[in-house]
């Protein structure tokens, strides 16, 4: 069974805490330095971090 990811990278969000996360990980994520799944869980953190 395949697991379904929602892209949070591709997404502009309007807190602009969670925006710089968004943005930090799209560019470790194109860097090479991390993972698609690592990059959007650093963006999912941040959203219920904040609140949002």
């Amino acid at each position: 069974m395949a697991t379904v990811t929602t892209n949070l990278l591709s997404t502009p969000l309007e807190d602009p805490r969670v925006e710089r996360v968004r943005r930090t990980a799209l560019a470790a994520y194109v860097d090479g330095k991390i993972s698609f799944a690592q990059a959007n869980s650093r963006v999912r953190k941040a959203l219920e971090r904040f609140h949002v």
